[in-house]
């Protein structure tokens, strides 16, 4: 890994300022001889001059990243890597595909090792952008008839899965707005270090040669995920950021968990920006269903089956993982009723009222009497949610892993990732 070419990745939707902040690391920051591509480059869009040493490849939109980065290394000619991504990119799809590459596909000469995956964003204009359900179609940015991604979703990917966020035009905000979204990002994201920019004036070894990538670090980084780690900020009181951690081991009635998800409870108390989890149906004792809110649209499908649905023979083998399994069917200190099955949901926002939002996902789960009916009973209970057996394959894929994947949005011109749309069933609110 040693003689691997280190790369530095710039990720930030559309007008953020990636090129700005490019720009500025070229007129001051590079070190020796730069290799940059431009991903998503646009016709007349200008570079900086040049440092000796140092050149520029320009991507149009679909070009293959991995590809041209590979043949850079194998050059020889250079001692890193700078990416400008393209616009709707997420950071971490992308330094796993240099790692995949690595691995699997260019040969020693021609391997690339992400060093700094930086995301820049526009604190003008964050938080409102957050808090949209605006669909990508909505702005014309839609990769395709079937990329059904909204703006907040593409925000949070490249916010959670980064090293270090750029916050850019911080000039633009008041004190007190900037230090609520300060607060905010690093809700979203608790290890990304924060830089404030004017004009993507940064300190270059903020954002270059910091070696601060780790992909099981930054895989594991998100807020909601250090949240289920007992690891989230602790409330910021002035600013009104907040982390709720919801976890029962009750089943919700289907129908009024149904009816409370198409109401606006996300936005009634305080404003949700991100949550996610893992819910139980009363009706669906053999399959978790998976809750993944950004911003203005939730989306909720099948997780894979519960593992206490499963003969304990197809539990995992590895005894930590096995220890982790056994871990979740225990709760309050004693084996849980209902094995592993359980509502874990976190929840990420502003001024948030913690028990009026617990309050309104307690009055979904099952009450005493209808506790006391039975799973026979609860089979019965009208349930609106679509089939989930298209959301998780057949070799009994489950629900504990939390998974990382990626969409659409991968940018490494590799026709072996799935670049399929957001998995999940939208809804506005």
């Amino acid at each position: 890994m040693a003689d691997r070419l280190p790369v530095t990745v710039l990720s930030g939707f559309p007008g953020a300022g990636k090129t700005t902040l490019l720009n500025h690391l070229l007129a001051h920051g590079a070190r020796g001889r730069v290799g940059v591509l431009v991903c998503g480059a646009q016709d007349g869009q200008a570079l900086a001059p040049l440092p000796p040493g140092c050149e520029a490849t320009l991507l149009p939109s679909g070009e293959p990243l991995l590809a041209e980065a590979a043949r850079l290394a194998a050059t020889g000619r250079f001692d890193a890597l700078l990416v400008e991504a393209d616009g709707l990119d997420e950071p971490l799809a992308i330094a796993e595909g240099f790692l995949f590459e690595a691995e699997h596909g260019a040969g020693p000469d021609a391997a690339v090792q992400p060093d700094t995956l930086v995301t820049v964003v526009n604190a003008a204009t964050v938080l409102r952008d957050l808090n949209e359900a605006e669909f990508l179609a909505d702005r014309g940015l839609a990769q395709g008839q079937d990329d059904d991604r909204t703006v907040a979703e593409v925000l949070v990917a490249q916010i959670e899965g980064c090293d270090v966020i750029v916050l850019n035009q911080a000039d633009l905000v008041g004190a007190a707005e900037l230090a609520r979204l300060r607060a905010a990002l690093q809700a979203l994201n608790p290890r990304a270090d924060i830089v404030e920019a004017r004009f993507g004036e940064v300190p270059p070894g903020r954002v270059q040669g910091t070696g601060r990538f780790d992909f099981e670090a930054a895989a594991d980084g998100a807020g909601w995920l250090a949240a289920l780690r007992g690891e989230a900020p602790a409330a910021d009181a002035a600013s009104g950021v907040s982390t709720l951690v919801y976890r029962r081991r009750r089943p919700f009635n289907p129908q009024r968990f149904a009816d409370l998800i198409h109401t606006e409870w996300l936005r009634e108390h305080g404003s949700v920006l991100r949550s996610k989890g893992l819910f139980w149906l009363a009706s669906r004792m053999e399959t978790a269903g998976d809750w993944n809110q950004s911003g203005g649209v939730c989306r909720h499908g099948g997780a894979g089956a519960w593992w206490a649905a499963l003969d304990p023979a197809e539990w995992p083998a590895d005894a930590a993982e096995r220890a982790e399994v056994e871990a979740d069917m225990h709760g309050a200190g004693a084996p849980a009723p209902f094995g592993d099955r359980r509502q874990e949901l976190v929840l990420i926002g502003l001024d948030m009222d913690h028990a009026a939002l617990q309050a309104r996902l307690d009055a979904c789960l099952l009450s005493d009497a209808e506790m006391a009916a039975g799973v026979e009973a609860w089979a019965t209970y009208p349930d609106p949610f679509p089939t989930w057996v298209d959301d998780f394959d057949d070799d009994h894929d489950h629900a504990h892993g939390h998974d990382h994947g990626h969409g659409d949005d991968c940018g490494c011109g590799d026709p072996g990732h799935d670049h399929g749309h957001q998995g999940g069933h939208p809804h506005a609110h």
